[in-house]
């Protein structure tokens, strides 16, 4: 929410200097004075609430910025907001595209884009005055439009990979595991319906790791995640705990469910490991089910020694 923050101090100082302009008439200057309440009122949001502040009221101010836009450059003879407005697009653009998902942007941007600009270029007030924005303007604010949009996207996108990706692995890591499974448990509350986890680890990764070094250990992390990935459905997160510790969340599943699918995945493994399940119950966390996933993948542990002591005693 910083960068929305930070937008919102820049446009609030902007609409305060605009008051001193004159205005063509009455409206324009009640909408110059609603555009300063605006502003504050969107800085004010983002202090009181941080990382509570709602994304849609954030896409309500970048739907106001492009209605601007539109008036604007396409209806008005106002050369300075004209040229304020061709240099604000490419950023809101930017902007967006960090904030929200790939679809909405460019279902926001790109029809806004496709219609003010052939408008004020070939039927505006604007054409054969000298507020005409010119071709050379609006080329370059159709390519930086598309250029902030990738750029935006390909930032976000690495980002995410830094911060939530396992660089070993290519799993979920402990933060992804926090954002996406957070955002499952919730879902299955409000959606009611079933979630479980499964905690498993590696059987005899301490051997791997001393007998063929850590490169050994390495492939064999990087070969299960692939043989997880494969195994599982679309919905489904493989992520790293670490060392050799992993969770599987399985959205809309059982905890039945998912010891057979467990199951079946361990047959197909060419490695082995041991684990353990757990269903979300009313009042669990991600952290609660994993305890009890891990509780119970030490007890099938125990059950299976147990079960060979004594085949070695009856042999």
């Amino acid at each position: 929410m910083a960068v929305t923050g930070m937008v919102a101090v820049f446009l609030l100082l902007f609409y305060v200097l605009n008051l001193g302009n004159d205005f063509s008439s009455p409206l324009f200057q009640k909408l110059a004075v609603a555009r300063v309440a605006g502003a504050l009122g969107l800085v004010i949001a983002v202090w009181w609430m941080l990382d509570r502040f709602p994304l849609w009221i954030a896409y309500l101010g970048a739907l106001a910025e492009l209605s601007a836009f539109v008036v604007f450059v396409g209806f008005s003879l106002n050369h300075e907001q004209i040229v304020f407005r061709l240099q604000e697009f490419p950023l809101i653009a930017l902007y967006m595209s960090w904030l929200f998902p790939p679809a909405v942007t460019r279902w926001t941007i790109y029809p806004i884009m496709a219609f003010t600009i052939p408008y004020s270029v070939f039927s505006g007030p604007a054409v054969g005055t000298e507020h005409q924005s010119g071709l050379l303007n609006v080329l370059s604010l159709v390519f930086f439009t598309v250029a902030g949009m990738f750029v935006g996207l390909y930032v976000k996108r690495r980002f995410r990979q830094q911060t939530q990706i396992d660089a070993l692995t290519g799993a979920l890591n402990r933060v992804g595991l926090a954002v996406r499974g957070d955002a499952a448990l919730l879902s299955s509350r409000k959606y009611r319906r079933p979630l479980a986890v499964a905690l498993l680890d590696l059987d005899g990764f301490k051997e791997i790791n001393d007998q063929g070094g850590h490169e050994a250990g390495d492939l064999a992390l990087k070969q299960l995640v692939r043989h997880l990935r494969s195994a599982t459905r679309a919905g489904d997160l493989v992520c790293r705990l670490g060392g050799d510790e992993f969770v599987l969340v399985f959205p809309n599943t059982t905890r039945g469910q998912a010891q057979v699918l467990m199951e079946r995945i361990e047959c197909s493994s060419p490695l082995a490991w041991s684990f353990g399940t757990a269903e979300a119950r009313t009042d669990d966390n991600l952290s609660t089910m994993i305890l009890r996933a891990d509780r119970d993948m030490y007890s099938s542990k125990r059950l299976r020694t147990a079960e060979r002591g004594k085949s070695a005693e009856g042999s």
